[in-house]
């Protein structure tokens, strides 16, 4: 079978940065899937989950996949401006408003942290979410077991030198250490930590949000809220970036069904389609259910 072509979308940030985005399905279907990136990849991560399930559902689910901005084939911002955690999270808003019907929102890694933000920042919004399903999620930065300690600390310190006068040499020092993890991707292939995206992306939108995502916590306030929305947690038995005990805290502080995938690695929804597949299918499921019995909110745990 054909492998169907998403259609492009025209999205573009409260600040001017416009993002590459695209959707698969109709644009009037009753649920859509959005879905969030991790850092040092883009929207051809999902790639082979959209098309599974495209094929599983003979398309009758929007989804929709965007590049975060500095990723992929989104703008980068002016060498100026700084990236956070909320810019991130204003841009999802923008995103989600070009889904119909039901809305999971599904999130692999780092981009967990950007759905904590997306809720902190819009609670009404994110309550009305129909479900949340995060791959190799955490409440806090990725551990990285397989990660030498110094490299964070040398990330650290080249940090300080962004929005300098040696802001350039900042730059350079984390282009370079974006092409040595795509090079190891390109070796290793699906055995890799990390599986990077097809096109570089900008050093400095890296190094300022390595910087905000390290300083990240799962706040009580913020996880009472996502506890609202049915939600799915799936870690994997050999991630070295995301280590289960990290995805099991975070499903226990917002209440959500919980599976670690024996086997997996920290690419669990790119090279395991399937088993990601059925967890958003789950979430569709739950969200049909709800809808049409009139269930309770999840605020509270019967």
């Amino acid at each position: 079978m054909t492998s169907p072509q998403p259609c492009p979308l025209t999205v573009a940030t409260t600040d001017g940065i416009e993002l590459s985005a695209s959707r698969l399905g109709r644009s009037d279907t009753a649920a859509t899937i959005v879905y969030v990136h991790g850092l040092l990849t883009d929207a051809s991560y999902w790639t082979p989950l959209t098309q599974h399930l495209h094929h599983q559902l003979g398309g009758a689910i929007g989804q929709i996949t965007y590049d975060q901005r500095g990723h992929g084939g989104s703008a980068w911002p002016t060498r100026s401006t700084g990236t956070t955690l909320r810019h991130l999270a204003d841009d999802l808003d923008i995103v989600l408003a070009h889904a119909t019907g039901a809305v999971i929102l599904a999130a692999h890694s780092a981009g967990s942290l950007v759905t904590h933000a997306y809720v902190k920042h819009y609670p009404e919004r994110a309550c009305a979410l129909s479900g949340l399903v995060l791959f190799n999620g955490s409440c806090e930065f990725p551990e990285f077991p397989s990660l030498p300690k110094h490299f964070l600390r040398i990330a650290a310190r080249m940090r300080r030198l962004r929005h300098s006068r040696f802001d350039g040499i900042a730059a350079a020092g984390y282009a370079l250490l974006e092409r040595r993890f795509r090079r190891l991707s390109e070796q290793l292939g699906s055995k890799a930590p990390l599986i990077a995206g097809q096109r570089r992306g900008d050093p400095r939108v890296l190094a300022d949000l390595l910087h905000s995502c390290s300083a990240h916590f799962l706040e009580p306030a913020t996880a009472a809220a996502m506890r609202s929305i049915p939600s799915f947690v799936l870690s994997a038995e050999r991630d070295r970036v995301v280590p289960p005990t990290q995805s099991l805290r975070l499903a226990d502080a917002i209440w959500a069904d919980y599976e670690i995938v024996p086997g997996a690695g920290h690419s669990l929804p790119h090279t395991d389609p399937q088993t990601a597949g059925a967890a958003i299918l789950q979430a569709l499921e739950v969200a049909y259910r709800d809808e049409n019995s009139g269930a309770p909110a999840r605020g509270a745990r019967p």
